[in-house]
């Protein structure tokens, strides 16, 4: 039954529909029925399909997120928006690039001007905005070309019918994605920003990490992350058995290579797979299957070169271009994980003071003496407990796009940008601007991992929240009798000599999880001056 009475015009997502349908030879009546369109409208979105497919490419926006009516403007505050939108097409014009914390310093500008003093261009709008206008933050993902929206309209069917085809479970459907990730990077403008002397070369490589993550579609199973470090011996590693650490450490040039993801699919991917399903979803050997989703880069290999021997577990690439607006790691996981990570980082290489606490004019000192000690394996600890930390459910929500077409409101986990500020205006960092902690958080953006020439061979630290002791029973009154910065400081030396004896490094992790523990103690209870 025609439903044209009630549709006087489609969105575009649904004439982009039409569009696939009438490319996949489907008659007119199976249109007008599916979509409820007179067979003039049909007729007309048939003529039209060049225009509407140039009006959409110009539209920065991914077809997966194409709001559910006419209008193209479903932000909240789309005025702000529109005008956003307009400055970032000016600055592509011009050849300019534009990183995130630009958009940023342009939303606010353009709330100013319309008067919108409730707005905040939060890393969450940023997040979102990026989505909706098919802005990819990395590098990679097409300057030069946009993505191709009828790549972007296919992907998820041919996704669809592969899965029906080899009756995958969701869990058994899997995404990874690699990332830069500037571990040691402070804050800019605090006390160990403005003293964080760089060589011009060499210190960088040694202070950046390669991370990729992966995990299924419900999110029942997180792999553990692949590091990839320093060519050079990493002295904050030494002596460690590899078993000891909480991620898959590969000492090697700090970028992923063809043959670095090879190793880490059937050394790591296909042996914990088999082990998930064997061992958690109780499947027989027969039914032990799965399916990797790849973005298409320089760093990984064919789909062809990826697949066990059995041909079970393979791999399936998206199309060019497309990674940003429809591969689930891009959105909302990485984003998670590395927030989570910037908020230990910070935490740990921050001084707070308790009340009583003497010579707090040396508290710049000590923030830059903490800074300097944040070492690689504090790095490494602390992006696995990140990584363990992203919930099952923000995993699943990032895959919604791509297996219903359906878009959750992404709950991003960690810190806004303004709680970080506020973090560091309570430990004393009052010169750290709402600028610079956006520079920070978004610092390696631009950095996926590797490098997009394949041939390319690239190229050499704390927080104390104190506070007083536990309240209203027994074991809070003995509590009570121990400052919690002096139980910090000891933990400290202590990290210390596990880390350089050899017979005692089994237990560092242990220590490290109690560290944070206080760290979480004093950060609730403590009183910064």
């Amino acid at each position: 039954m025609s439903k044209r009475g009630k549709y006087a015009t489609l969105n575009l997502e649904a004439k982009m529909k039409v569009l696939s349908r009438i490319e996949d030879g489907q008659s007119v009546k199976s249109v007008m029925d599916e979509f409820g369109i007179a067979k003039s409208t049909f007729y007309d979105i048939k003529k039209n399909k060049q225009s509407i497919l140039d009006f959409v490419s110009k539209q920065d926006r991914p077809l997966a997120v194409a709001e559910k009516r006419k209008r193209t403007t479903g932000a909240k505050f789309g005025d702000v928006e529109e005008a956003v939108l307009a400055w970032y097409r000016r600055q592509r014009a011009a050849g300019l690039p534009v990183r995130g914390v630009e958009l940023q310093a342009a939303a606010e500008r353009c709330a100013r001007r319309l008067g919108r003093t409730d707005f905040k261009a939060s890393t969450g709008w940023l997040f979102r905005f990026r989505n909706r206008h098919a802005i990819g933050g990395r590098r990679g993902t097409g300057e030069g070309a946009g993505p191709d929206p009828r790549a972007v309209e296919r992907f998820p069917r041919k996704l669809a019918l592969l899965v029906k085809h080899e009756q995958l479970l969701l869990a058994q459907v899997y995404d990874g994605d690699e990332t830069g990730l500037s571990w040691k990077a402070p804050p800019g403008n605090t006390r160990a920003g403005r003293r964080d002397v760089r060589s011009p070369r060499g210190t960088r490589n040694r202070e950046r990490l390669s991370a990729f993550l992966c995990a299924n579609a419900d999110g029942t199973h997180k792999l553990k992350s692949l590091v990839l470090g320093p060519s050079e011996k990493p002295v904050a590693l030494t002596g460690d058995p590899a078993a000891a650490l909480p991620v898959i450490y590969k000492r090697s040039a700090p970028w992923f290579t063809r043959q670095a993801f090879s190793d880490w699919f059937f050394q790591n991917f296909i042996p914990e797979v088999r082990a998930f399903q064997l061992n958690v979803l109780k499947l027989e050997e027969d039914d032990v299957k799965a399916l990797l989703l790849l973005d298409e880069t320089p760093a990984h290999p064919t789909a062809e070169e990826l697949a066990s021997p059995d041909g079970r577990i393979k791999c399936l690439c998206l199309p060019a271009r497309t990674a940003p607006l429809i591969q689930p790691m891009a959105r909302g996981v990485m984003l998670s994980c590395k927030q989570l990570y910037r908020r230990k980082q910070m935490e740990e290489r921050l001084v707070i003071w308790e009340e009583g606490d003497e010579e707090r004019d040396t508290r710049g000192e000590k923030a830059v003496a903490k800074a300097q000690a944040y070492n690689m394996k504090s790095a490494i600890f602390n992006w696995a407990k990140s990584w363990d930390e992203v919930k099952p459910v923000t995993i699943a929500n990032a895959w919604k796009n791509l297996l219903y077409r359906t878009q959750p409101e992404l709950d991003l986990q960690g810190l806004d940008d303004g709680d970080y500020k506020e973090v560091l205006e309570r430990c004393g960092e009052l010169e750290a601007s709402l600028h610079d902690v956006r520079e920070w958080l978004t610092g390696d953006e631009e950095d996926a991992g590797y490098h997009d020439d394949p041939q390319r061979d690239p190229a050499g630290e704390g927080v104390v929240w104190d506070g007083e002791g536990a309240e209203g029973d027994e074991g809070g009154h003995r509590a009570a009798r121990f400052k919690l910065s002096k139980v910090r400081e000891n933990l400290d030396s202590l990290l210390d000599f596990v880390d350089t004896t050899l017979e005692f490094q089994r237990f560092y992790f242990t220590l490290k999880e109690m560290q944070q523990e206080v760290i979480k103690k004093q950060f609730q209870r403590g009183s910064p001056a």
